[in-house]
Formats: C-alpha cells, sequence, structure tokens
C-alpha cells in the first residue's frame, strides 16, 4: 500500500500537477490518505469514502485470505462473489437497487482479472496502521470522512475520524446506503460541493450570477457578487488562495447524517 501512495508522485509528474484535491473509495481512500501523510504540501483537501486507517484485524486477514486463495485455485467462485457484493453494499444488497446490484454481480463475475484481484487483496490485507491520532501526528490537509449507515465499514471510519484532527475533519453517514458513491450520488456530490465551497474552491452563486461573474472577470474587472465571493481585478485564478474567492466558513457541521 506505501509503494501505490508513492506511485502517485509519478502521476503527479507526468500531468504536471502541483498539487490536488484526493477522492478515493475504500482502498484507494487509504492510498491517498498514506500519501497526504508523506506529501502535505501536494495536497490540498481529501475527500474519503469508506477509509481505514487500521491494519487488518484477524477476522478480515481470515476471510481476505481464503478469497484470495480461492481466487488463484477457482476463480471467482460463489463464496467470493457473495463476500465482494457485502464489502461493497454491507448486508442484503439483494433488497436494494436490483439494477445496480446485479450490475455489479456481472461485472465481478465477468470483468475482473481473478489473479489479479488475488494480488491486490493481499496487498490490502498486508496493510500497515496509519500511525496517526490526535495527540500525535495527523493528517494536515482537510478531510471530508463519508461511509453509509448500511455500509459494512461504518466503525472503520469512526475509528479513522477519532485519530483527525477535529477542526479540519468532517464525518459523514449517509442513510440508506452501504455504497455512497454508486447509491446516493446526489448526496454525495452535494456533500462533496458543500466541502469545496468551504475550502473556498467554489462560489455560492446562482447560474446567472455564475455567468455575470465569468464575464467579469474574464474582462478583467473588480466587482463583488452574492455573499462572501468577491471577484478581483485581473481575472479568474483557479487556487483556493486566491483573493477572487473567500469563503469564511464550512457549511457542513462536525457530524452531518443525510
Amino acid at each position: 500500500m506505501d509503494e501505490l501512495a508513492r506511485q502517485v508522485n509519478y502521476v503527479l509528474g507526468h500531468f504536471g500537477i502541483k498539487s490536488f484535491i484526493g477522492f478515493g473509495v475504500g482502498a484507494g481512500a487509504n492510498i491517498l490518505a498514506r500519501f497526504a501523510l508523506t506529501h502535505p504540501q501536494q495536497v490540498d483537501a481529501l475527500v474519503l469514502v469508506n477509509c481505514t486507517s487500521n491494519q487488518a484485524g484477524w477476522i478480515e486477514w481470515a476471510y481476505q485470505k481464503f478469497n484470495s486463495r480461492l481466487l488463484r485455485t477457482r476463480g471467482m467462485t460463489y463464496a467470493v462473489l457473495d463476500y465482494l457484493m457485502w464489502h461493497h453494499f454491507g448486508r442484503m444488497p439483494e433488497e436494494r437497487n436490483q439494477d445496480l446490484t446485479q450490475m455489479y454481480r456481472s461485472y465481478f463475475t465477468r470483468n475482473v482479472n481473478a489473479t489479479n484481484l488475488a494480488l491486490f487483496i493481499d496487498s490490502y490485507v498486508r496493510r500497515g496502521d496509519l500511525a496517526i491520532g490526535r495527540d500525535a501526528d495527523t493528517l494536515k490537509v482537510p478531510v471530508l470522512n463519508i461511509t453509509g449507515a448500511l455500509s459494512p465499514h461504518v466503525e472503520d471510519t469512526v475509528t479513522f475520524n477519532s485519530r483527525l484532527n477535529p477542526s479540519t475533519s468532517t464525518w459523514m453517514k449517509l442513510s440508506d446506503c452501504g455504497l455512497p458513491l454508486e447509491e446516493q450520488p446526489e448526496k454525495l456530490a452535494e456533500a462533496f460541493r458543500l466541502f469545496l465551497q468551504g475550502e473556498g474552491y467554489v462560489a455560492p452563486l446562482s447560474p446567472t450570477k455564475i455567468v455575470l461573474y465569468r464575464r467579469l472577470s474574464d474582462a478583467g474587472l473588480g466587482a463583488t457578487v452574492g455573499s462572501g465571493a468577491i471577484v478581483g481585478a485581473g481575472g479568474r485564478r483557479r487556487c483556493r488562495h486566491s483573493p477572487i474567492i473567500r469563503i469564511t466558513e464550512n457549511p457542513i457541521p462536525e457530524a452531518v447524517v443525510c
């Protein structure tokens, strides 16, 4: 997992990216958290879904090793498929969106390379603890920590949240879902927008004011548009450190259940 985190540097170098806002789900969230710990100057903020910050326990280790062995020897069996569905959707996935769960079952059955998945599972189950805490070193970047109420990873996100700086982190639990990105995309998108707005990246403007803002900034004119959104002379800039847009507080409270 640490090696995968280090590979993020190659992606940034290839595209010439100096800093970024990271969005990760599951293992991807763990990888981005590892990268932010070692390279905080390159990360502006993180949005992490179902993130785990500790190492695998004995029960998880046993399940993952069993599934990895089946994938290597017998391919995608029903036992592995059921575990993958539980890992993504939690209990009783068949009682949720039928089209979505069937699509995932079909994808896992037909499109996943069993050997590669086994190798990835072996890497994830050997992950080390992030070794962070509120009284020790922790993530120095703003974090939006999201989970679904039906997800099997709720407790992992609670543990992760307890190790973050409360002044720069927000924990959210979205109702009626286990996989927020797929089951509650509207709520997740709104939370993402508000988080970016709280960091000063998104202006709280109506579509009409956005058009006016773009015309003024493209023309290099100075004007004040809306509450807390300031357009400065010299055109638009992209960074939250820009004087163009200033949002003074995060509109998302400390813990929100949608």
